[in-house]
């Protein structure tokens, strides 16, 4: 176990709809991240569900393509890999976690951002992401 840190004061209700608002280091996102993937949190086939995406009728609403979500994680091709996560972000802040399925690659990242509300990826976010894993199509 890691030593206790100091947390910010927050509000117990969310700012926004559905959102958990959870407070965490990025160790602690690794680990998260591990067991979740190892099935030690979702088991069975509600963890299969989450890497498996819609048939290939189903469209990306926005850029027409393929779909890349599934229940509760997207996934993202980079480097020749395919990476599942799921991104999230507060006014401030930026952060993600992903992996490959086999655990080989992992990123976890949190980033002080003014825009984590904004469209599109965030830049120093996209930077961190490609410098570690590669861009994609390579």
């Amino acid at each position: 176990m890691g030593a206790v840190a100091d947390a910010p004061e927050r509000e117990p209700v969310t700012d926004a709809w559905a959102a958990g608002d959870l407070i965490s280091t990025t160790a602690d996102l690794e680990r998260f991240t591990r067991a979740l993937f190892q099935g030690r949190i979702v088991r069975g086939p509600l963890l299969e569900e989450m890497f498996t995406l819609p048939g290939t009728e189903m469209r990306d609403y926005q850029s027409g393509g393929p779909a890349v979500y599934s229940a509760g994680l997207s996934l993202l091709k980079l480097g020749g890999r395919e990476m599942w996560g799921k991104t999230g972000g507060r006014w401030g802040y930026n952060a993600a976690i992903g992996a490959t399925r086999d655990l080989c690659r992992t990123l976890v990242y949190s980033i002080n951002s003014t825009d984590a509300k904004g469209s599109g990826m965030n830049p120093a976010a996209w930077a961190v992401i490609t410098a570690a894993l590669g861009a994609p199509g390579q």
